[in-house]
């Protein structure tokens, strides 16, 4: 079953169309990391799977229900964090724990303690006492303590150090990978995604224009570089190129879809006096390739 089902989903601002007839399934138990640049529609889309937007046509559910039909009990089981979350800032950490544990039937005050010790909170702080990186720890405390079985982040790592996101990956990917949670992930530090995510999406101009397993893309988009000490020969560039850079003796492109028949041509492409190295595509690569592909478009333009 498909944890998250998303079909012909559209959203406007006004005149402006933030999501466009958008396709969109997350497996049961994937790490999925949605990717896309500013103004794409990734926040408008966690919205409304979160149920704070409505006004959307197409057909949206999670875990099997139908967005619109999402009941208290059902929700009890979706946890969300996002940058900039309000907390209730006069609460202690333990007064905000103790608050919430009676509303979730699934709450594990031996999983809170736990991530608690993890993440070095101190349960006796306020709330409006703690640093940035220790509200969003104080947040997914939260929303992993009841045991969710799907959980959505937006921009969970913003502004926090290199040390304070390296303890908010290990929590999450701990906990996802033991308890087999389920997690759709937007974030701009495309780092830890890459050591996240198992599955990974591109949203562009509301529309997703990619979505597979990590694995397949790792193996089909790879980096091309051609060097040759007389000079890169003149070649026709493919309309599927992408990221071209030209320096010198030096040629450098992305190219999807790759596979051995391809290469082979490409090695012939050049002649044998250049040097061709390829390798796999890094995840920071193919989403700049694939941002700069969409900014060359002629898309109406659109608001997250």
């Amino acid at each position: 079953m498909a944890a998250i089902e998303v079909s012909q989903l559209s959203y406007r601002y006004g005149h402006r169309e933030a999501l466009h007839n958008l396709a969109l399934t997350v497996p049961e138990g994937a790490l999925y990391a949605l990717l896309g640049p500013n103004g794409s529609g990734k926040t408008t889309l966690l919205q409304i799977l979160m149920g704070l937007r409505r006004g959307y046509t197409g057909r949206v559910s999670l875990l099997g229900v139908e967005s619109r039909a999402l009941g208290a009990r059902d929700r009890a089981h979706i946890g969300y964090v996002a940058e900039g979350q309000a907390l209730p800032r006069w609460m202690r950490v333990d007064q905000l724990e103790s608050y919430l544990a009676p509303l979730y039937p699934t709450w594990d005050a031996e999983l809170a303690r736990d991530l608690r010790s993890r993440f070095d909170l101190d349960p006796t702080r306020t709330i409006r006492t703690l640093s940035r990186g220790e509200h969003m720890k104080v947040a997914l405390l939260c929303a992993l303590a009841p045991r969710p079985r799907l959980i959505l982040m937006d921009e969970p790592f913003t502004g926090m150090d290199a040390l304070v996101k390296d303890e908010l990956v290990r929590g999450l990917l701990e906990s996802a990978g033991s308890e087999g949670w389920t997690v759709l992930l937007c974030s701009h530090d495309i780092g830890e995604l890459e050591l996240l995510a198992d599955w990974v999406g591109f949203l562009d101009h509301g529309q997703m224009t990619l979505s597979e397993p990590m694995e397949t893309l790792r193996r089909r988009f790879k980096r091309i570089e051609v060097m040759s000490d007389s000079g890169v020969p003149d070649v026709v560039m493919s309309e599927d190129w992408l990221s071209v850079e030209r320096s010198g003796k030096r040629l450098s492109f992305l190219i999807p879809n790759a596979n051995d028949e391809r290469l082979i041509a490409l090695s012939a492409q050049f002649g044998g006096a250049a040097q061709l190295d390829v390798r796999d595509a890094t995840l920071r690569e193919v989403f700049v390739a694939l941002a700069k592909r969409g900014l060359s478009s002629k898309r109406p333009e659109v608001t997250a």
